[in-house]
């Protein structure tokens, strides 16, 4: 279980010595590109996994089992033949990486049409349950040809990275809601491995899980159930899921208490892992030229007080009301224009999905019209800014006055982290309760229920208006939170859950 003492030792050693660590995500720690004379380049991978995940590279070297999501990546497998691709990079450490390779179209049904269009959108409590989602043969389809066929990649190639690793127990940390059928797979293959798996995103209650066809919910539920270990972002997620799998899967026991799961004769921990930041990492990169200029450009976005939200441009981020809000706001509080600004960083995403693209056109047309409802010619209210920019984000996230994460549901939202660990102005976070964040950083921010525009107005002119000592103190209080759990602490508890399962496992014998 995690504890509640930070820490600074390396994850558990032994447990490391004496197994190989595979680590199966989706999106890999680097993306490859074919060049014309037939050699390859690569970058490194983006995305809140990889970079999770990737700081276990300064304690071990572990094994990478990733999907092939680009042409580059598929050439670049078959050239491996089998072997797994080494990176070097220099002042890196090297990474061994296999990739689960599919054909574009199997990969397309299972990323775009159950992934991203079922589960992610089930997931975030997204669905206007009145029209969609319709589980209609395609689904099926995409489902039984395309998800189901990713995660038997996924297994077959786990169990080849074990072979070439020697090892018939080796430490498989699945990753996140596109692997949900993967366990199961790889426990018929490799019976006696540990295996825990960490989903990243909200796990709803069984009412929500309703809507999807008895069959799926319950393969996904054995798939999970084959682990050793499953881990969530909060207790609530915890629950949530041992109640879900008791529903669909007869036989299976869950004990609230013990935070467990039992069936057919094995015990399977749930156990929350806050997930959180390199802390040295996140700092020495604020601190860098690059984000100092960043912060000189920034001056021109900012008001005598300013707020600000980095998120990106899609539907579980409710951008919208937090637009909304701020129209309110200013319509409430009047003496409060041309003093404050709203400066939105916001990142495309999934433009490929029809309805995030009309969540992006929604933006830009509902800031255009609170610009012209309020602003004058010297003050715009809202200003956006567009784009994929790391350093830009950190440097906005030290000048704040009040951060607003108002999402509709968050896994963690590491956002509202990085704002508590850098902000210099002793900035208000207005902080959503259904971010998986609340449940660490809730007691010092002003909550907000996610749809309540009017008491997220009121909240934006209490945080303007609190007095100085008062943000200051909490303030210090959240940064302090993220500094005693950060992702070491992340990665501790985890490896020390699966160095239990073993102790236990052999105890047994």
């Amino acid at each position: 279980m995690a504890s509640n003492q930070p820490t600074d030792r390396l994850p558990n050693a032994d447990l490391l010595a004496a197994h190989p660590l595979i680590i199966a995500a989706n999106r890999g720690p680097v993306e490859f590109t074919r060049n014309a004379n037939g050699t390859f380049t690569h970058r490194r991978g983006s995305g809140g996994v990889v970079t999770a995940m990737s700081a276990l590279g300064k304690y071990v070297d572990p094994i990478w089992v990733a999907s092939a999501m680009t042409e580059g990546d598929r050439q670049r497998a078959v050239t491996a033949g089998g072997e797994p691709v080494v990176v070097k990079d220099r002042g890196r450490p090297s990474l061994k990486l296999h990739f689960a390779a599919v054909p574009p179209e199997t990969y397309d049904l299972a990323y775009n049409e159950i992934s991203n269009t079922i589960l992610w959108f089930l997931q975030h409590y997204l669905w206007d349950v009145a029209h969609e989602p319709d589980i209609d043969p395609q689904v099926w389809r995409a489902w039984d040809v395309g998800y189901a066929i990713l995660n038997l990649t996924f297994a077959n190639t786990i169990q080849r990275a074990a072979e070439l690793a020697k090892s018939d127990r080796p430490i498989v940390m699945l990753q996140d809601y596109h692997l949900y059928l993967t366990a199961a797979l790889v426990r018929k293959r490799l019976p006696h491995a540990l295996i825990q798996q960490f989903i990243h995103i909200p796990w709803p209650d069984t009412d929500d899980w309703r809507f999807l066809p008895a069959r799926i919910r319950r393969e996904i539920c054995l798939g999970l159930m084959a682990n050793d270990i499953v881990g969530f972002q909060t207790y609530d997620h915890c629950h949530n899921f041992i109640r879900t799998c008791v529903e669909n899967v007869p036989g299976a026991d869950g004990d609230h208490e013990w935070m467990c799961l039992r069936h057919n004769g094995r015990t399977i921990k749930v156990r929350p892992y806050p997930i959180s930041l390199d802390v040295v990492a996140v700092r020495r990169t604020a601190q860098s030229p690059a984000v100092e200029k960043y912060r000189e450009v920034l001056q021109d976005y900012l008001g005598e007080q300013t707020i600000l939200r980095v998120d990106r441009a899609e539907p579980s981020k409710n951008v919208l009301r937090g637009f909304k809000a701020f129209d309110l706001f200013l319509d409430r509080y009047p003496e409060w224009h041309g003093k404050v600004r709203f400066l939105a960083l916001l990142v495309p995403s999934r433009l490929s999905v029809p309805r995030y693209q009309q969540y992006l056109d929604d933006i830009y047309a509902f800031m255009g019209r609170l610009n012209t409802k309020h602003g004058t010619e010297t003050w715009r209210p809202v200003r956006l800014l567009v784009g994929d920019n790391y350093e830009r984000a950190l440097a906005a996230l030290t000048l704040y006055d009040v951060l607003l994460v108002n999402s509709l549901a968050d896994g963690m939202n590491l956002v509202a982290k990085e704002g508590a660990l850098l902000n210099e102005r002793g900035g208000v976070l207005i902080l959503s309760e259904t971010a998986g964040a609340h449940e660490q950083l809730g007691a010092h921010a002003l909550s907000i229920a996610p749809s309540d525009v009017a008491s997220t107005a009121d909240a934006l002119h209490a945080a303007l208006t609190m007095p100085t000592d008062e943000r200051f103190r909490r303030a210090a209080a959240l940064r302090a939170s993220v500094e005693q759990a950060d992702i070491v602490r992340w990665i501790t508890d985890q490896l020390d859950d699966i160095a239990a399962v073993e102790r236990e496992s052999f105890a047994h014998v």
